[in-house]
Parts: C-alpha cells; structure tokens; sequence
C-alpha cells in the first residue's frame, strides 16, 4: 500500500500547496481526511465480512483512491457539484490512468478498482454487474455515505458559515422539512439534491439512506457504535416532520 499511500499524499499536497485561496485549502483538506476515514472504514467492514486477503487489498486501493479527483475537481472549479462541475469519478480515473498509478497489478485487478472508483458516486448500482463487483462497490459506498454522517456530526458544525455552506451546496438554513421529502425518505426512495432546499432537509435525506442505501450489516454496526442517528437528530429543529423520519429508521433499524 505504500506506493499508493505516497500517491494519494503527494497528489493531495500538491492542491493544497497551490490551492487559490483559503477556501480551496478547507475543503481539499476535508475531502483528504475523508478519503482517509472512508479507507479505514472500507478495509473495516470488509476484513468483518470475511473477504480474502487480495479482496481487502484492493478495497484497500480503492477506497483510498476513491476521491482522488475532487482535489482537482474543487481547485478548478471550487465546488464538490458534479452537475455543475465534472464526474469525480471519471475524472479521478482520469488521473490515476496518466499517472500510470495501477500499473504494479495485474489488469483484473486493475479493472476491478477503477470500476469500484467509477460506481462509488452512482445514485445505484447497475443490474448487470458480477455479484463480486457489487459486494466490493457497496462496501465504499456504505463507507462513503456514513462519513457524511460522521461530517455532519463531528466537522460542519465547527466550521465557519460560509465553509458550512459549501458543505450543504448552499441551501437555505431554516428548520423546515417539506411533506414531498417527508414521503420521499419513509418510502425509501431516491432524492436528488435539487429537491433539497434546506438544511434539515439534507439531514433527513441522509438519514434516509440508513434505510434504503446502505447495504452491509457491518456498516450498521459502525453507525450504532458512533450513535450517529441521535447526533444528527439533536442537529435538527423540532418539528413533526423530523419525528416522523426518526421513527421510521430508528423502526427499520432495529430490525437489522
């Protein structure tokens, strides 16, 4: 892992070193120690999943890798959108072929961590994907998803406004949760961030996922451990709309 670590550590200081502006230098730093929890967090769940050793090896890589293109991403266009912006993903796989990073493992292997990196920020995976390919992809993205809760938690709140609102792409921040959103999160379905207005509503679509996106009983264990459910409940305004959500995940959770 070691070439990799090198990799990652010399990309990320690179941005840093030149970033534009205070700004930029915030949140390429976040998203280095995200990448950082998500790695520790992917190998975690997998070595508890009982994966062989080459399997963790490139969950390994690809979990550290996974977000190797936000750094250029945020320094060209100083936001974490795609949609206004550019695939993270595809441009993360961009850098990592150019720079010849994969090339010390076979071209299975190869193969299997770039299309990991290129279905981690999939709003779902594809049908028609090897099993083994989904369990590997799930692991990161599970991962993924709980550090934006472990975020929201531990990070936005100490950070100045304006950083905060780079976190939340600038939504307004009133305590508010619409009845679309509401319906939306108790029925499990998919919610794009341009249906989200408000902060707390971004709060309970990542809530949401707990039902209806995380895939591993491994990644629930992490969740309860970090009591993140009633952090982020705490964070939110009191309304019936936040009991409403609440009471649905903390039900389907216990089931788990």
């Amino acid at each position: 892992m070691e070439k990799y670590i090198n990799f990652f550590n010399k990309c990320a200081n690179y941005y840093i070193e030149n970033a534009k502006n205070e700004l930029q230098k915030t949140h390429i730093n976040r998203k280095i120690e995200h990448s950082k929890r998500v790695n520790k967090m992917s190998v975690e769940i997998a070595e508890k999943q009982g994966l062989s050793e080459k399997e963790i090896y490139l969950i390994n890589i690809a979990s550290l890798l996974h977000d190797i293109g936000r750094f250029k991403q945020f320094y060209e266009y100083s936001t974490y959108i795609d949609e206004i912006s550019c695939n993270h993903a595809l441009l993360g796989i961009e850098i990592l072929e150019q720079e010849k990073v994969l090339d010390d493992i076979t071209l299975e292997e190869k193969n299997i961590v770039l299309e990991i990196i290129k279905l981690h920020n999939y709003k779902e995976l594809p049908e028609k994907i090897s099993e083994k390919l989904c369990t590997y992809a799930n692991i990161i993205r599970d991962a993924d998803k709980i550090d934006w809760l472990y975020a929201m938690v531990n990070i936005i709140p100490k950070l100045a406004k304006e950083d905060q609102a780079v976190f939340y792409s600038r939504k307004e921040d009133k305590k508010y949760i619409s009845e679309k959103i509401v319906n939306k999160v108790i029925s499990d379905q998919t919610i794009t961030k341009a249906e989200i207005e408000t902060i707390d509503e971004y709060r309970a679509v990542a809530i949401g996922w707990l039902t209806s996106n995380i895939k591993n009983k491994q990644s629930y264990e992490i969740i309860k451990r970090e009591d993140l459910i009633n952090k982020i409940y705490d964070l939110m305004a009191d309304t019936k709309e936040k009991e409403i959500i609440f009471e649905h995940v903390k039900k389907s959770i216990e089931e788990i």
